[in-house]
């Protein structure tokens, strides 16, 4: 009965179950997450995963300004991941930093970032919510964007120019915890308005997206050397072991 009512509103079945079942798949897992987790461990490549991140967003940027330029229905994929993006660069720099953010740091959070996602994520809603209607495009967006681009792109060379590339992260119980919560509210509001056909689905399926592949990314990136070095470690002691002497 269920099955037939979903065919019959033109419901999608997979991507319902796969939505919903992600999100009820994730509940255990951030328990698990949350029990078992270190609150400290070194963090590799920090260079490197900060860089991706910072393309990632000027991209998302650019691409969200192009596109409210030419009042295009397709900002609703930029304009969420732009502001996932840096939602998630900020959550991942605040939470894992040793020291609170200094003031510079926090300005750029409050001043350029904060009000970024928010005109990011209200353009890519009222823009679902009219279904692409050229009107929904205010003509002030798109430079709204080119100056947060400009804005953050200094700040973007600076901390790259500053990070070490190997430091000890801190709090990543908190910090992989709430990035699993915000998958799984994502994913599950994202089965709920295809499940009521809901033209916000494609934002919240894009933050869906743009969270998950952060979760890969900083997950790859700053701890795939823990691995390596854990394999090397067993390996000096196996050798140790067999009276050979390692220098």
């Amino acid at each position: 009965m269920a099955r037939q009512g979903l065919k019959e509103r033109g419901v999608n079945r997979v991507a319902v179950l796969v939505y919903g079942g992600g999100a009820v798949l994730l509940a255990p897992w951030i328990v698990v997450l949350a029990l078992s987790q270190e609150q400290s461990t070194d963090g590799y490549r920090l260079r490197l995963s900060s860089l991706g991140m910072s393309v990632f967003i000027v991209a998302a940027l650019v691409r969200a300004a192009i596109t409210c330029r030419r009042q295009s229905p397709g900002v609703v994929v930029p304009a969420p991941l732009a502001a996932t993006f840096l939602f998630i660069s900020g959550w991942f720099d605040t939470i894992t930093a040793k020291h609170a953010p200094l003031a510079i740091a926090l300005a750029y959070d409050v001043f350029v970032k904060l009000p970024t996602i928010v005109l990011a994520v209200w353009l890519a809603l009222r823009m679902a919510r009219d279904r692409g209607a050229h009107h929904s495009v205010p003509a002030w967006v798109p430079t709204a964007f080119v100056a947060a681009t400009i804005v953050l792109v200094p700040w973007f060379v600076t901390v790259l120019r500053l990070i070490q590339r190997t430091s000890e992260l801190h709090n990543l119980r908190l910090f992989w915890t709430g990035l699993d919560i915000f998958e799984l509210v994502s994913m599950a509001a994202s089965g709920w308005y295809l499940y009521r056909r809901s033209p916000y689905v494609a934002v919240s399926a894009m933050v869906t997206a743009a969270l998950l592949f952060s979760d890969a990314w900083f997950n790859v990136v700053t701890t795939v050397h823990v691995a390596h070095r854990a394999g090397r470690s067993q390996a000096v002691e196996a050798i140790q072991a067999g009276g050979i002497s390692v220098s």
